[in-house]
């Protein structure tokens, strides 16, 4: 009598678990840089409605994991949201 390997059994999935913030995505949706795009709205330490967006409630910045903003872009705006919170505009 043979025993069944469930170690590496695939476990229920549920389609609620694919919808959080905080987890990947399986590569079915990709998103582009909301700010790359077309008519994308200037990263600048001056532009305060923008860079509100993407700090959290307890002022950090929101990774680009979950905002989906590149690598190059994530730089400059972490850099912009620092100089405005040095000069107290946020």
């Amino acid at each position: 009598m043979k025993r069944k390997n469930n170690k590496f059994k695939k476990k229920n999935t549920n389609s609620l678990n694919k919808l959080s913030l905080f987890q990947k995505n399986d590569g079915r949706l990709s998103r582009k840089c909301p700010l790359s795009v077309k008519n994308a709205p200037i990263v600048d330490y001056k532009n305060v409605s923008v860079l509100k967006k993407y700090i959290s409630d307890n002022g950090k910045i929101i990774s680009s994991k979950i905002t989906n903003v590149s690598l190059n872009k994530q730089r400059k705006l972490t850099r912009e949201i620092k100089k405005a919170k040095y000069l107290r505009l946020l």
